[in-house]
């Protein structure tokens, strides 16, 4: 029942995205004649330039592109593009006669930008993508740990230099811009507000465990004790691994100071925690 659950979400994730993205193009790129990111700006180009329907577009292109994934995704990943594909090209065909009325060029990039924005982030929150460039992004995402959404911005700057020298500067600038606007959405959208940080205290044998006895009790955090070795002094050091809230960490440095006034401690934002906690994430399996 767990699973059927999760599945249903996913689905209906990748629905309510894929129709952000069909109204974002019908309702704002094409009626101003911008481009969009991925395989549906190659798709939008050349609808602009020889007629092709969209729909039709997006399915075509996309054939070689899931043959590749076959080689380096999970199935179920790739079912589940598939189906996200799918559902953009009939999203593409029912929403074909919504325009979304702007009154200046701001309009247009706040409103496309926002809207495509969500509709992608809801769609990889979902780790579900709309195949195109989101499986190329996925596969090196995988093997280089690079950001989805950066490889998909370095991939748009490709469609942007085609898009500059058909359609000229200030229709290139415009889609940038939405594009940029809507990357900064996607990232919001997936990894959320509520950043974390992630401490590394290094303590000596005296006191490593009453500062993490006392973040325990006073943070309700859980920590991790990791033995060491000072390479400089040769004496055992600890380790205590934690991550909290970012208003948590003033309460941490003063239970540091008051136990322990020379341990050594580094701060790193983090995005996402995934499992069990407070705040965190749950890790599907």
């Amino acid at each position: 029942m767990r699973d059927n659950s999760l599945d249903l979400k996913r689905i209906l994730s990748i629905m309510l995205g894929t129709l952000l993205l069909s109204i974002a193009t019908n309702g704002i790129f094409l009626p101003n004649k911008l481009l969009s990111g991925g395989i549906t700006g190659i798709s939008i180009l050349l609808h602009f330039l020889f007629g092709f329907k969209m729909s039709l577009l997006i399915l075509l292109l996309n054939i070689p592109i899931f043959l590749l994934g076959l080689f380096f995704l999970r199935k179920t990943y790739l079912a589940y593009s598939l189906f996200g594909m799918i559902m953009l090209s009939l999203w593409l065909e029912l929403t074909d006669s919504i325009i979304i009325s702007t009154g200046n060029i701001l309009s247009i990039l706040v409103v496309g930008g926002v809207l495509y924005g969500v509709g992608i982030g809801i769609i990889f929150r979902a780790d579900g993508s709309t195949g195109g460039v989101d499986i190329i992004a996925k596969i090196i995402n995988k093997y280089f740990s690079i950001s989805m959404s950066t490889i998909i911005f370095l991939i748009n700057g490709v469609i942007l230099m085609v898009s500059i020298y058909l359609f000229g500067v200030d229709i290139a600038v415009i889609t940038i811009s939405t594009m940029f606007l809507g990357n900064k959405i996607t990232t919001f959208v997936v990894d959320g507000i509520n950043h974390k940080r992630t401490l590394f205290i290094i303590t000596d044998s005296e006191h490593y465990e009453t500062i993490s006895a006392h973040i325990m009790q006073k943070i309700h955090r859980g920590v991790t004790v990791i033995p060491a070795i000072g390479a400089y002094t040769s004496k055992p050091k600890y380790i205590l691994y934690t991550t909290i809230g970012i208003r948590e960490v003033a309460k941490v440095k003063q239970i540091i100071i008051s136990y322990d006034p020379d341990a050594f401690m580094t701060v790193s934002e983090t995005a996402q925690v995934i499992g069990k906690g407070k705040g965190f994430m749950h890790l599907d399996t």
